[in-house]
């Protein structure tokens, strides 16, 4: 079983440290999230920020939308949290040729064309605004806490294809992929969900 743990609060110790999953480290910039700066514009009103996240959740806020089910994903996404298991259970040592080759035949392209593709993309920022929604309304339900670690999941293939494309750092070692395959989300210093 895999570590599916709330996200963290506090901001990631640095730009790339490949054991947190971050807005820098996705690459995602905060002014285009329009659910996020509507958080950040809800600082210090009390409960406006969870009131904002349950409209979000079903309204969507701009042109951010809320992911409520790995079906409103675009193909290969919804497979992600299966695929990361099966990338965690990699056995050994692989070098970076045998392990771009095997992620490229499971993805039907290369690892660096996925990444700069449309869906994942666009997917990107309603997926981690999802995410952010759901610590704000709480994943005290037993479907959203499913979705909050499915959705997780996807980000974290991603990390691992980000990872392994940029040579940030070696996954060659078993140990390695699990670490960066169990990430843990960080939210941007100062956004407390409750």
């Amino acid at each position: 079983m895999h570590e599916t743990s709330t996200p963290q609060l506090d901001a990631a110790p640095g730009r790339f440290d490949d054991r947190y999953i971050s807005l820098n480290s996705l690459g995602l910039e905060p002014e285009q999230l329009d659910f996020y700066q509507l958080l950040l514009a809800c600082a210090g009103e009390e409960g406006a920020s969870v009131r904002q996240a349950l409209r979000f959740r079903v309204a969507g806020c701009g042109r951010a939308s809320f992911i409520g089910s790995l079906d409103a994903l675009p193909a290969p996404l919804a497979t992600f949290p299966l695929w990361r298991a099966e990338l965690e259970g990699w056995p050994g040592e692989l070098a970076r040729e045998e392990l771009l080759a095997r992620t490229s035949a499971s993805l039907g392209q290369p690892a660096g064309v996925f990444l700069a593709s449309p869906a994942w993309r666009l997917a990107l920022p309603d997926i981690w605004q999802s995410l952010l929604a759901l610590a704000w309304t709480g994943a005290d339900h037993a479907a959203d806490a499913a979705l909050t670690a499915q959705l997780t999941d996807v980000l974290r293939v991603g990390h691992f294809l980000q990872i392994l494309e940029g040579r940030r750092a070696s996954l060659a070692g078993h140990g390695a992929r699990r670490a960066v395959l169990g990430a843990q989300l960080l939210w941007p210093e100062g956004l407390r969900p409750r």
